[in-house]
């Protein structure tokens, strides 16, 4: 009878953890509760608005869509739907948390803390706050329209209703809020950065986040000399998509992808054949440019002369070179002594 009990017991505990742990893999993503200690210090500041919608139109959109619904360009390419920012799911999170969650990151999300500033992002959590002021849910929107449609047939009701005999009943007219909703929120791109050609701020609006040239690895690899290690035809491949090459397998691709724990780079579909050149091209130029730089430094080194420094000397070999001067002093004495003594005798002689 106990041997059952204890059976019984071990088969429970073993339910709950296997539940708890199918719960927590199916969960969505919470930040700890420190998180919501962190106190936001740009609440209210339409700068830090502003530079979060710069932000946010240059980084996070390819992933959460242009009005942050979780559509955004990478959306379809990813293990993991992004979330929709104007849900009341994200809207109810702290600022903390967001901006933990922005900092932290979780695959396929990259983490921001080393490529933004901690200004950068609170500026972006700032600017989530107003996407559904921008972009209503569409369940607000909904509900909207069904309140609109209400008062208008009210209205039609009321007038039907009036003491006056053969007017015709008047037309709902639509809600004029519905109508300036719409009104505000700006057509979506369907290919950003359409047009511009710069390399330079082609690289800094969308790689800018993840890598650098020569100033190291940040979430991605530093892109120094990369067309040395990648020729060109490959990396437009990459730089389109990446995990198309991994899922075909592609060596490179796959030893990439396995090497930065599986971080998925972000698809860039919406480039254009000559923004791509023109991003590797200022790629190999900065590349150049470091290389020069450092053999500048190193030939005005080079040709920097060389001041021999003071030679120190034990005290052993002061006391040597002492004592080798001392006895050629009294060699060349006793050689004089002895020539002396010689010439007195050879005069007393004659």
């Amino acid at each position: 009878m106990k041997f059952i009990t204890v059976a019984s017991f071990v088969l429970t505990l073993a339910f709950l953890t296997q539940s708890s742990s199918s719960y927590s893999q199916s969960s969505d993503w919470v930040a700890p509760k420190s998180a919501d200690a962190l106190k936001n210090p740009f609440t209210g500041d339409a700068a830090s608005v502003a530079l979060g919608q710069q932000l946010f139109s240059s980084i996070c959109f390819v992933c959460h869509g242009n009005q942050g619904k979780g559509d955004g360009i990478n959306a379809a390419s990813l293990t993991k739907k992004p979330a929709d920012l104007t849900s009341r799911s994200v809207q109810r999170q702290s600022d903390g948390a967001l901006f933990w969650k922005i900092s932290e990151g979780n695959p396929p999300m990259l983490t921001f803390k080393e490529s933004l500033s901690e200004e950068q992002r609170w500026a972006v959590v700032n600017f989530v706050r107003e996407l559904p002021k921008l972009y209503p849910p569409k369940g607000v929107v909904a509900e909207k329209d069904v309140e609109s449609r209400k008062s208008s047939k009210e209205s039609v009701s009321t007038k039907n209703t009036s003491p006056k005999s053969g007017a015709k009943p008047a037309k709902a007219k639509k809600s004029e809020k519905s109508t300036e909703t719409v009104a505000s929120v700006p057509a979506i791109k369907s290919k950003p950065f359409e047009g511009m050609i710069d390399g330079k701020f082609l690289f800094k609006n969308i790689c800018g986040a993840c890598h650098t040239v020569g100033k190291g690895k940040l979430v991605g690899p530093d892109l120094k000399g990369v067309q040395n290690r990648h020729g060109r035809i490959w990396l437009d491949k990459w730089i389109r998509s990446s995990q198309s090459l991994v899922k075909a397998g592609d060596p490179e691709a796959v030893r990439l992808f396995e090497e930065y724990n599986q971080s998925v780079m972000n698809d860039h579909l919406y480039l254009s054949d000559l923004q791509i050149t023109n991003i590797l091209d200022y790629i190999e130029m900065q590349g150049k440019d470091i290389v020069a730089t450092s053999r500048k430094t190193t030939e005005t080194y080079s040709k920097t002369p060389n001041y021999e420094q003071p030679k120190t000397t034990s005290a052993f070999s002061e006391i040597l070179v002492y004592f080798l001067y001392a006895g050629f002093l009294f060699i060349i004495g006793t050689v004089l002594y002895v020539s002396l003594v010689l010439s007195k005798m050879v005069s007393q002689n004659l």
